[in-house]
Formats: structure tokens, C-alpha cells, sequence
């Protein structure tokens, strides 16, 4: 039985796992190995504030075919059999498309769906504000809006925003901007009991959020470390800013490493920050996890993986991270 939209919207004070989508090889998809991850975070996150999300960018969603997309969304949803809410990641271009694999995602029992602006030919604002509505009318389950300009071109402002909360499907506000002050005029536009507005980008830019009252972060670091992005939450929500830097000192050596390996670096200043590294930080995760014993695989075209020296440099970035032993 799926989460009502009024009940996911509470769930989503959270740490919202983006997952990764194992491939083999070959460049197949590896459902067995996207089930022992699924059972790896299950069993340490049951019954704690923490969100799954498979078939975000994160989980390479734009390199898989709608079947493929559809059979990883279901997969996760049986493996986690209720225990956490699911979010499928279904955006796309068109709204027909995204009506169409939304229906699919709540046929197979998802909690909600998350959905990025629509890419390629930027909407005007009626048609940004109509393609959610549309949506929305379509389904019975909640839906995240991915408000991600990064890979979108557009950016939904606070006003449009609130038009969309008006609808009692649409609960919640992933939210990309890199602007703290840009999240704060969310928050102050958008009515919580409407919808829940979290944290996009991660640890760092949540780090900075926090102090507006930030209520949960998106991340791809929980695919591994759970406990530790569960700890940086709820630190925040003590208002302890003290164990907050101290988390974040600990968490450090990851940014850095992502920076690091950032592939496109000069074209944008933003890349010098492994938050904003392009690509490279869903190669990195995988590799990350694949060393500590879970189901990373390959990256697929055009992402790329990590050469071998930055393999044996990132073992030395998780024993930093206490996620490995020295």
C-alpha cells in the first residue's frame, strides 16, 4: 500500500538516498546486485528518516530505455517491501511521457515519483506551471519536483513554486539551487504544510542550509554511508552546529576526492567543489562501493569511471572517512 501524498510529505524531512544503477560488464542491468544494495540499505535504515530514490541522475536514468527504467523502480520497490518509502524517478521531456511512466511507477506500488523540470526546449511559465498540474491530475500518489537548472536550463522560482503546492499531489521541492539565499526565499514562499522543500546538492551545500531550518538533503554518499549522512541530519536538527563541522570535517575528503577527479575542470568555478563536479561523482560512488564490498559496476556511456590510480587514491580517501580500515 503506498504512502498518501499528505504522509510522504512528512516522510521527506529525510535523508533522501539517490541510487546508484549497477550494470554488469557488458553494460546490462545487474538486478540481483541492485537487490543486495537495496537489502544492504534496508537493513540499516528501516524505521529511521531516510527516503530511497531509484532512476534519479544519480541512477544514470537518462542512459536507461523506459522497460529498463520501469524494472529498476519495481525492483527496489520489492526488495524494500514498504519498510522505506520509494521515490521512481520518472522526468522527462514530454508530459505525456512522464504521465505515462508515473502511472507505471504507481501501478508498481511506488510511495511518490520525482520528476525533473523538462529538458531540451525551455516551457514558458504557464507551460512549466501546467506540465506538473497535468501531471499531478494523472496520479493518486506524491509527487517531488526536481528543481534542478543544472541539468535543465530553467529554474522554477518561488511563485510558480507555491502555484505548484496548491495541488495536493505535489509535496515536495528537491531543491538544486546552490544559492543559500535562493533557498531561503523558497522556504519563506512555500507554506511547509503544503509542501516539504529539501536540500538538493548534498552535504555541503545542507551544511550551509541547515541554519535556515532545512528540513532533510538529497545524496548519493548514503549509498555507502548511511549512518554517517543520517548523523549530519540530525546534528542539524539539534541545531548543534558544533557536531555539524565536525561531521562535515569527517565528510571533507570525499568533496575533495570528487573535485579532484572532476573531468571538465576550467569551464565551470563551481567545479571547484565535489558538489558540483559534473558527472564524475556517480564514478566515484560506484567505485567507492565496490571497495567496500557493495555492488557499484560501471559507469555507461558517456560517464565515465575512475582510472586505477584514482582507484587505489580513493581507498585512501574512505580509510580518511573511517569507512575503510587503514
Amino acid at each position: 500500500m503506498s504512502l498518501t501524498p499528505e504522509v510522504l510529505r512528512e516522510r521527506m524531512k529525510a535523508v533522501v538516498i539517490v541510487q546508484t544503477t549497477p550494470f554488469n560488464q557488458d553494460g546490462s542491468l545487474d538486478l540481483e546486485a541492485l537487490k543486495a544494495n537495496t537489502r544492504f540499505l534496508v537493513e540499516r535504515c528501516a524505521g529511521k528518516r531516510f527516503v530511497l530514490v531509484p532512476t534519479g541522475s544519480t541512477g544514470e536514468a537518462y542512459t536507461l530505455n523506459d522497460d529498463e527504467r520501469l524494472r529498476v523502480i519495481e525492483t527496489v520497490i520489492h526488495t524494500a517491501g514498504g519498510k522505506l518509502p520509494v521515490l521512481g524517478g520518472t522526468g522527462a521531456a514530454g508530459t505525456g511521457r512522464v504521465i505515462e511512466l508515473s502511472r507505471a511507477a504507481e501501478r508498481a506500488g511506488a510511495d511518490g515519483v520525482q520528476i525533473v523540470l523538462p529538458y531540451y526546449h525551455v516551457p514558458s511559465e504557464e507551460g512549466l506551471v501546467t506540465h506538473y498540474l497535468r501531471i499531478a491530475d494523472a496520479l493518486r500518489i506524491g509527487i517531488v519536483i526536481y528543481n534542478n537548472a543544472a541539468v535543465s536550463k530553467l529554474w522554477m522560482p518561488p511563485h510558480l513554486m507555491a502555484r505548484c503546492a496548491e495541488h495536493p499531489n505535489i509535496i515536495g521541492d528537491k531543491e538544486n539551487t546552490s544559492d543559500p539565499a535562493l533557498y531561503k526565499a523558497m522556504r519563506d514562499t512555500i507554506d511547509p504544510a503544503k509542501m516539504t522543500v529539501v536540500c538538493g546538492i548534498g552535504e555541503v551545500q545542507f551544511a550551509c542550509e541547515a541554519a535556515l531550518g532545512c528540513p532533510g538533503f538529497v545524496t548519493s554518499l548514503a549509498n555507502l554511508a548511511p549512518e554517517l549522512t543520517l548523523a549530519l541530519l540530525e546534528a542539524a536538527d539539534r541545531l548543534d552546529f558544533a557536531a555539524v563541522r565536525l561531521l562535515m570535517k569527517r565528510i571533507e575528503p570525499w568533496h575533495n576526492f570528487i573535485a579532484a577527479c572532476a573531468r571538465n575542470r576550467g569551464r565551470d568555478p563551481w567545479l571547484m567543489t565535489g558538489f558540483s563536479a559534473g558527472h564524475i561523482y556517480v564514478g566515484v560512488t560506484k567505485a567507492a562501493m565496490d571497495l567496500l564490498g557493495l555492488a557499484g559496476g560501471p559507469v555507461r556511456g558517456p560517464g565515465d569511471d575512475l582510472t586505477p590510480a584514482e582507484r587505489d587514491q580513493l581507498r585512501g580517501v574512505l580509510s580518511q572517512m573511517e569507512l575503510l580500515p587503514a
